[in-house]
This record gives C-alpha cells, sequence and structure tokens, in this order.
C-alpha cells in the first residue's frame, strides 16, 4: 500500500462545532478572520431531506502541491521528514496565484501583511512526535491523524486532480444515504438547483478584483499584435514612444497588483513550474527584444520578438489553467492569442482576416455567456451587448464600407479596442478556483 500520515475525515461524526478551528487559532496564534481551517457547511439554504453535511478542512500537504509549483517566487518548500508544504513569508510577493491554483482554498491572503499565510501541518509538533493541535481537539473523532492510502479514490467534497493530498475520507456514503423525496413539493425546480449549489461559494477571482491582470494582459495582445505586424510591408506606423509607454503601464500594473511590490524580482525565481514565472520572464524578454528591434530595425531581432511574443502570450494562457472555467469551449473569446492576431490583422491592413477573427471572437463570446450557470443580470446583459455592438456589427459595416479612409479608420481602431477590452475584463467573472463547495451540485442533482 502506498501511504503516509495525513488527516482522516469521518463524514458521518462531524458536527461542525469548530473546535478543530479553534484549536488551529490557539496553536498558531493566527488573526480573525483569517483562518487556516475551514468548516464547510453543505445545503446552507437547508433544502428539506438534503441533508447537512459538514467539512472540516485545511491545507491537506500534497504530494504534488499545487501552491508550490504554481508560486513563481519559491515560496513553498515541502519538509521531507514530515511531508509538510511550509510557505515562507519572507520570499511570498503576494501575487496571490497560489489561491487559485490550490483546490482546498488553503493558502489565505492577509491584506494587512500582502502576503499568504497557511496551515503548516503543526510540523514543530509533528518533529515532536505529536499529532497536529486541530486532530487532537476534534471531540467527536470526526478529524484523526494517522496513516493515510494514497491509493484509496478520493471522496465526496476532495479534488480528482492528480495532486495527491494526504488526506483519506471515510463514511463518503453518507451521500447516498440521504432519504430521497420529490424537490418539486419545495417550490426549487429547474435552474434553481444550481443557484442552490452555487450560494455557498464565493469565488476570489472576478473582474473588480482582477482589473489590473485585465489590462496587463490586455496591453500585452495589442503590443504583441502591432510589433508582429512590423513584419508585414505597409503596415501602420505607431511612434516608438507609444510602444514604450504601454510597455511601462502593463509593467506598472502588473508590480504595484502585488502584496509585495518591492520584492518583484523574485517573481521570475521558479520558472521551472510556475506559468506565472514564465509569463514574467517571457514579458521582460518580449518588451525588451522589441524595444531594441524598434530602434535597431534589426530583421534578425524582429524574428526573436515576434516569437518571444508568442511565447508570452502562450504563458499568459497557461496561468489560467489552474482554474475551473465556467464555459465548455476549448478556447474563449478572450484568449489573448486571438487578441494579438486581431490586433496584428487590423496594424497589417489585412482586412478580411481582421473581420474573420472578430466573427470567431464574437461566436466564442456568445457560447461563453450562453454556457455560463449565473443568472444574466441587466448590467451584464447590457455590457455584453455593447461588447457584440461594438466588437462585431460596427466593425463589418466600418470594413464593408471603405477602412481605408482616415477617421473612418480611427473608428474602426476605438470600437475594437473598446469590445476587447470588455471582452477581457469579464472574461474574469467566468473562472473561479476550484473549491470544496461545488461539491454542493452533487447533493442537490442528486435530489433533482
Amino acid at each position: 500500500m502506498n501511504s503516509c500520515n495525513g488527516f482522516i475525515f469521518d463524514y458521518s461524526k462531524c458536527v461542525g462545532c469548530h473546535a478543530c478551528l479553534v484549536a488551529c487559532y490557539n496553536e498558531n496564534q493566527t488573526v480573525p478572520p483569517i483562518s487556516w481551517r475551514t468548516i464547510n457547511h453543505f445545503n446552507k439554504e437547508k433544502l428539506p431531506l438534503l441533508g447537512f453535511i459538514h467539512q472540516s478542512i485545511a491545507c491537506n500537504h500534497c504530494i504534488e502541491a499545487p501552491c508550490l509549483k504554481s508560486c513563481p517566487s519559491g515560496a513553498y518548500s515541502m519538509d521531507l521528514v514530515t511531508g509538510a508544504v511550509i510557505h515562507d513569508a519572507d520570499k511570498c510577493i503576494g501575487c496571490k496565484y497560489c489561491t487559485w491554483a490550490c483546490p482546498f482554498d488553503a493558502p489565505k491572503y492577509n491584506e494587512a501583511k500582502g502576503v499568504i499565510e497557511k496551515c503548516n501541518f503543526c510540523n514543530s509538533r509533528l518533529k515532536e512526535g505529536k499529532e497536529p493541535a486541530c486532530t487532537t481537539n476534534c471531540p467527536t473523532g470526526a478529524l484523526s491523524f494517522g496513516t493515510v492510502d494514497m491509493d484509496k479514490p478520493k471522496g465526496f467534497g476532495i479534488t480528482q486532480n492528480p495532486i495527491s493530498p494526504r488526506i483519506n475520507t471515510v463514511v463518503d456514503e453518507v451521500l447516498q444515504n440521504i432519504p430521497s423525496q420529490n424537490m418539486g413539493a419545495t417550490g426549487v425546480e429547474g435552474y434553481d438547483f444550481i443557484q442552490f449549489s452555487r450560494k455557498g461559494i464565493s469565488s476570489s477571482i472576478n473582474s473588480k478584483a482582477e482589473w489590473p491582470l485585465a489590462l496587463f494582459t490586455f496591453i500585452g495582445s495589442i503590443m504583441v499584435g502591432w510589433f508582429w505586424s512590423g513584419i508585414v510591408d505597409q503596415s501602420i506606423e505607431l511612434p516608438l514612444w507609444v510602444f514604450i509607454l504601454l510597455g511601462s503601464v502593463s509593467a506598472l500594473i502588473s508590480v504595484f497588483h502585488l502584496g509585495k511590490p518591492l520584492k518583484a524580482y523574485l517573481s521570475v525565481v521558479n520558472i521551472q513550474t510556475s506559468w506565472l514565472a514564465r509569463e514574467i520572464l517571457s514579458f521582460g524578454l518580449f518588451a525588451a527584444t522589441a524595444f531594441v528591434a524598434l530602434i535597431t530595425n534589426s530583421f534578425s531581432l524582429l524574428i526573436i520578438g515576434n516569437i518571444a511574443g508568442l511565447l508570452f502570450l502562450v504563458c499568459i494562457e497557461m496561468v489560467y489553467s489552474v482554474v475551473r472555467k465556467r464555459y465548455n469551449t476549448y478556447i474563449h473569446s478572450a484568449n489573448t492569442i486571438l487578441t494579438a492576431s486581431a490586433f496584428f490583422a487590423f496594424f497589417a491592413n489585412y482586412y478580411d482576416l481582421l473581420l474573420l477573427i472578430l466573427v470567431i471572437k464574437s461566436a466564442l463570446f456568445i457560447a461563453r455567456t450562453a454556457i455560463v450557470e449565473i443568472k444574466q443580470v441587466p448590467l451584464n446583459t447590457f455590457v455584453s451587448f455593447l461588447r457584440l455592438f461594438l466588437g462585431f456589427v460596427l466593425p463589418i459595416g466600418i470594413i464593408a464600407f471603405n477602412p481605408n479612409i482616415n477617421y473612418i479608420n480611427q473608428l474602426l481602431i476605438v470600437f475594437i479596442l473598446i469590445a476587447e477590452l470588455i471582452d477581457r475584463i469579464l472574461y474574469y467573472n467566468d473562472i473561479e478556483p476550484e473549491r470544496p463547495m461545488h461539491f454542493e451540485g452533487e447533493l442537490v442533482v442528486k435530489k433533482n
């Protein structure tokens, strides 16, 4: 048996008393409202006969820890003796990328300190031969510490991603033993079941919180698309100072989005496994190469810069591979490679190609907004309509009229810029980190 020490959680014994959470507070001297351990209460809406299941969860010190792999600054390490995944606040830059990657919501961002903190497995206690404080203080025995079978299938509320968390769940069959009933008698029907399953979830990713990332990736797409057009004769040339300004603004936005801006130099330490570190490094490589190429008119540097730009955009897309998508299309309409291609087509005066890309992006946008489970509110509907009108309807009319007229050409780029920026910002409402509460849908679907 492939085994190691870890947490064992019994769903049938947990009463949601929070004793484990209080023990964690006392042991680690953490300051509320930040808590390294979370008690999830499924069925918060108290649907009749849906059952009340509680889950105590914290960092499960995964063997293939996604937080450790995703951290760009190398702030995470693993104690090879105890298996504890340890976070070093002195190396943390406060990018919060690990909070996206962890499916257990274990890393907690401390706004006051600008860094992450998390469960350390009570590592000092383990080295003394003791158990973690949370397990020793559970009054019902729901949370315990012992030998974990790593080959055992992961139960309810535990991610199925191949990250090997050090936790076993027992008595998962409580999910199957909930009495059946006619859910129609509750007055909750159809689409509302999905809404009930989502009410306990508050995503840490949204357009309001992540507007700096939206702007950084959007400006990056413009820069790459514009630079790509340099290989085409008679492309639209923009002043060098505009390129420098765009690069400077995007760099400043990305730096001051960090909790610790002065530690931004650490953001490329972990290029071995972190896509965020690779994104930052490739942006610097592209910006520097493109700048020199524009000054020297070197064709070889132009080619290198184009390749670096493509690498940068690939890294951007891979950064978001750790999150859940609320849509099921393989490519989304705000894809930075598609966006850069649209700007390339515009600056290169390839209007047929531009029209084709805008059609593809609009179709993907319609598919994305139609699939997303959250109901559309009037403001979202209006903004979505505006994006399609400015990014599809008006450009078709302009291209059909005559885009070569100077003021018409200027209107076209303004409309596309606004539409693409809206698309990129809305994208952050359509992604979310995986969380244990996402499994509440299993309870709802079972009763539907």
